[in-house]
């Protein structure tokens, strides 16, 4: 971002920082208005989260605005998780991109408060490794803050761990509803970045409905097969998408589907073939990473596109570069219902054009969804550091950084963010669109984007779960 972008984003954050709890686009008239104040106010929050069977209680009261203290001279240790090798790495490179390029320009403009930023990156792997690799980070490392973590297997054991430990934690993914509705119920120190999983599946089927049933492309009682990875990702879109789909077209038929076990399986000839016999209208697909680019290939050699629809969670998840030009044009493609490079427009929206092309300049290929949400992780760690500092007159404690990342609100490259206090999680806008070719790029793209208001596809937060609110849904409602 050029020196007037990033005055003008301080200037928004001063506004919008110090206790906006309501919209982004409130935030946004704050700013355009004049300045705010911040009150002291004390806060006190109780929270009780199971690890390993057992209820932790932690009560903090933090009175802000009344202590000063130093900030430290000592370097900021941050911890990090993603897929380094294997074909994960499709996703967690990107990701890992995104957090270096983030402290590269938080260190180069002066660190955090004046501290610079120490990166400790660890590889990401079977949840039982990651989590081994994580608490190197914490007892080992002494790391200060966290950020990072793909999958979605990985994040609800991760999670309670940073509860327990006290690790104020960003995950840049690892989407799963389960995280925030079972294994975490009560959040204190841990947020997530990316649109959560229940969002992915209902885009994935609005995609459907808008650039598929609507076109008259597929019937409006379709017969749908699948193939999902065999693990909390790929069984809850098969649950969500599917209902999603009975919800919206009551007289749809849903196939068996295939169920390979994550990264275990190369050869797709058997789930390929068993999707073809069941003379299916439409696939669902989401399997991601390397997965999807080694059933996307074999697929067009039994010729699975010329003979039914496909939509998928994450054709466009990974580096944009790995789906190439010999992927079929008109079928569905997903981003986790998070980002796409070329949207928003570069001269509508010039926040994404200078992201991409500093990404691209630094790592000489375009930003997928992973390393545009950890490039805002960042940014979003800083702003609300030095915004808690602001409050509390020095540099702040976790547990008083904490409520300001309850109501932080900014944007990114991918639009406006906000979070949402009651489970932690944050929400923008979502993303799908159309498989094609574009003179401009020399492998396949979006060549028609769809943008769903991130309220159309996500349960309010009166629901206590999205599968309630999916379930609440009237027959042949559409959003």
């Amino acid at each position: 971002m050029g020196e007037a972008g990033a005055t003008d984003r301080r200037g928004f954050l001063k506004a919008v920082g110090a206790g906006i709890g309501g919209l982004v686009i409130g935030g946004l008239a704050g700013y355009l208005g004049g300045q705010t104040t911040v009150q002291p106010e004390t806060i006190t929050r109780t929270v009780t989260t199971t690890v390993g069977g057992a209820a932790q209680t932690v009560t903090k009261t933090v009175t802000v605005g009344d202590t000063a203290r130093p900030t430290p001279t000592t370097p900021i240790k941050l911890g990090s998780q993603n897929f380094f090798t294997g074909p994960g790495a499709l996703l967690g490179l990107p990701s890992a991109y995104g957090t270096r390029m983030g402290v590269k320009e938080i260190n180069d403009a002066g660190g955090i408060m004046g501290r610079q930023i120490e990166l400790l990156e660890r590889d990401e792997g079977p949840s039982d490794a990651t989590l081994r690799e994580f608490r190197k980070l914490v007892l080992e490392d002494k790391i200060d803050y966290y950020i990072g973590l793909i999958s979605s297997g990985n994040t609800p054991t991760v999670g309670p761990e940073a509860e327990e430990q006290k690790i104020l934690t960003l995950f840049v993914d690892g989407c799963t509803d389960i995280l925030f509705e079972r294994a975490v119920p009560n959040p204190f120190y841990i947020f997530r970045i990316t649109n959560i999983q229940s969002s992915d599946a209902i885009t994935a089927a609005v995609g459907t409905m808008k650039l598929l049933v609507e076109r008259g492309l597929i019937p409006e009682n379709p017969k749908i097969t699948g193939i999902h990875p065999d693990y909390a990702y790929g069984r809850l879109i098969h649950d969500f998408y599917n209902t999603a789909m009975k919800k919206m077209l009551p007289d749809a038929e849903i196939l068996d589907q295939q169920f390979p076990g994550l990264f275990k399986v190369t050869d797709f000839s058997a789930q390929i073939t068993s999707m073809l016999q069941q003379n299916a209208d439409l696939a669902v697909v989401s399997l991601w990473g390397g997965d999807y680019v080694n059933w996307y290939k074999q697929a067009i050699g039994f010729g699975l596109f010329d003979k039914m629809k496909v939509v998928t969670t994450l054709t466009f998840g990974g580096s944009p570069q790995a789906v190439g030009k010999d992927h079929p044009d008109g079928h569905v493609g997903g981003v986790h219902a998070n980002y796409w490079f070329t949207n928003p427009d570069w001269e509508l929206w010039p926040v994404n054009g200078e992201f991409v092309k500093k990404f691209s300049e630094m790592w000489n290929e375009y930003p997928s969804f992973e390393a545009e949400g950890a490039y805002v992780g960042m940014q979003m760690l800083k702003d609300t550091i030095e915004i808690a500092a602001q409050e509390v007159g020095g540099y702040p404690e976790d547990e008083e950084v904490v409520p300001v990342m309850e109501r932080y609100s900014t944007y990114g490259p991918a639009g406006y963010i906000q979070v949402r206090k009651q489970n932690h999680q944050c929400y923008k806008n979502a993303v799908i669109g159309v498989t094609g070719e574009s003179p401009e790029y020399d492998f396949e793209v979006m060549s028609e984007v769809l943008v769903l208001p991130i309220e159309k596809v996500s349960a309010p937060a009166e629901y206590p779960t999205s599968k309630s609110w999916l379930d609440s849904w009237p027959e042949g409602y559409k959003p």
